[in-house]
């Protein structure tokens, strides 16, 4: 039985990368051929990664929780927590796949080769449960992250560029730095370290010195976007191609997330003492601090990216209150809206290059009364909003509620402030859609409009916006199609936290060591 999942897999990851290898040395390849190769490239997955998480989701043939499907020696393997990500990663990448196959760009075929490489590399990090392989897979798709902003993006790329650079490098080896630490002290071969192998045998360790959590915490909440480390989101996204924001903010970001909860909440007790509180503060300035800047922009983008590092924030109190409580219930609800958030992300930022493909800026005062002329494009955007905010039928419903009910045996000062952010969030998101698409159109788009009429979306546009609004749908009508792999990772992550935290002599029954390793070819 695993053989044929653990086929899926490996292809589902390589077949972007082994796709872009042949575009970037074929840059002369014929435009037809290579947008067909392309198209490949960016559809294997989105088939494959969602008919692995329905394997994996079903009782008859799922393994066990951190019992992994993979072959080789490198060890492409699933988890609960990778398979609901891998298949939500996939759809984005063909959202974007089918965007960038629509830009007319100079070097095409290298622009979409790196496109390709960034989403193999995004899939590796959820397609493995090695943590140096992990690792790897993110650096291997940040490099083609920071070359497509700084050649391909728009205005402001070069300094956006280099802040991501900068701060993404100091992230990363911040996090490898408590990553290798934390694999030396549970004693485990590096070529061996697997995240259950670690999370397992650190509940021996007599001692893991409380840095090693802090390097871990905020190394990967820097790569996550967590409070105050996050000035590089906004404006990279801003400055980036639409292809790549929908797959940094969308996918990409979550391996911060992914590997917080995996390693850093499992094993290094990220919520306990003086390291907890920092982690709280830091989580509510997400939720709060950044939700009244979003307040304060004008242009839809870079509201858009501040948007999507004020919504990192319930997913971090979700993590916090996990590990403070001893339940999983808020580890279930952020790992869910690790997921919606992905689609809906991306989803709007897609639509959101559609108005300025039409209307020429992402200025809101220079915007307006779009509804009237494409109202294909006004409901589209209207359901991503309404995605976003959290409305009921959409995926982000069940994650934001469910880390708002995790947080009720919390402070009551607590819960009002995160309660806020539901009100801060629907002013900036509903004042946005007003004001591109209802009411007047400016004097601007007048004129735009009499020099050259634009039409609504295009069949590409629909297409991908359909894919990432529908998936939401899906798991917010059928949420168990994420919770079904979701929940076992929680119940255990949430047994190894009280574990390591309370009584780390032994090993408990639930603990992945008994669980069986990655079956090898």
């Amino acid at each position: 039985m695993d053989t044929f999942p653990a086929t899926l897999l490996a292809l589902a990851v390589t077949a972007p990368v082994l796709v872009g290898l042949i575009l970037l040395a074929g840059r002369a390849l014929p435009r037809s051929f290579a947008s067909g190769l392309a198209f490949g490239g960016f559809a294997l997955p989105a088939v494959l990664a969602p008919w692995l998480l329905v394997l994996w989701s079903d009782p008859a043939t799922a393994p066990q929780q951190f019992r992994s499907v993979g072959f080789w020696g490198f060890g492409f393997a699933l988890n609960g927590l990778g398979a609901p990500l891998l298949a939500m990663t996939s759809l984005v990448g063909f959202a974007a796949g089918v965007k960038a196959l629509n830009q007319e760009v100079e070097g095409r075929n290298t622009y979409l080769g790196l496109i390709l490489f960034m989403l193999g590399g995004t899939l590796g990090v959820f397609g493995t449960n090695h943590i140096m392989g992990c690792y790897f897979f993110h650096e291997f798709a940040l490099i083609p992250t920071f070359v497509l902003t700084l050649f391909w993006g728009g205005e402001g790329r070069r300094p956006a560029a280099m802040q991501m650079a900068i701060y993404l490098t100091a992230g990363a080896m911040a996090s490898l730095a408590g990553i290798l630490i934390a694999v030396d002290v549970a004693g485990v071969e590096y070529g061996a370290a697997t995240f259950e192998n670690v999370a397992s045998a650190l509940q021996d360790a007599k001692h893991i010195p409380a840095a090693v959590g802090a390097l871990v915490l905020f190394g990967l909440g820097t790569l996550a976007s967590l409070f105050p480390l996050h000035s590089w989101a906004a404006p990279g996204y801003s400055a980036a191609p639409t292809p790549v924001s929908m797959l940094h903010a969308g996918a990409l970001k979550k391996f911060g997330l992914y590997v917080i909860i995996l390693l850093g909440l499992s094993s290094l007790d990220i919520t306990g003492g003086s390291l907890g509180t920092w982690f709280l503060w830091f989580a509510l300035g997400n939720v709060l601090l950044v939700g009244l800047i979003c307040l304060a922009q004008r242009d839809l983008k870079q509201l858009l990216a501040w948007s999507s590092v004020a919504h990192m924030g319930p997913v971090f109190l979700g993590i916090w209150v996990c590990g403070m409580s001893g339940k999983a219930d808020g580890l279930d609800a952020a790992a869910f809206l690790m997921v919606a958030h992905g689609l809906s992300c991306a989803a709007l930022f897609l639509l959101a290059n559609a108005v300025r493909a039409r209307a020429g800026t992402y200025r809101l005062d220079e915007l307006g009364g779009l509804a009237a002329r494409t109202p294909v494009l006004a409901a589209f955007f209207v359901a991503a909003t309404m995605a976003s905010v959290g409305l009921p039928g959409f995926g982000n419903f069940w994650g934001e509620v469910g880390v708002f009910l995790a947080l009720r045996a919390q402070p009551l000062w607590l819960q009002a402030v995160v309660a806020s952010t539901v009100v801060i969030s629907a002013v900036y998101a509903l004042r946005a859609v007003a004001a591109t698409f209802f009411g007047p159109a400016s004097e601007a788009l007048e004129k735009r409009w009499a020099v050259a009429p634009f039409g609504d979306l295009g069949w590409a546009e629909r297409t991908a916006a359909a894919v990432l609004l529908g998936a939401s749908l899906a798991i917010g009508f059928v949420p168990s199609l994420v919770t079904k792999s979701v929940n076992p990772v929680a119940a255990d992550v949430t047994t190894f936290s009280q574990h390591n935290a309370k009584a780390p002599a032994k090993p408990s029954a639930a603990a992945p060591a008994k669980a069986a390793q990655p079956a090898q070819r």
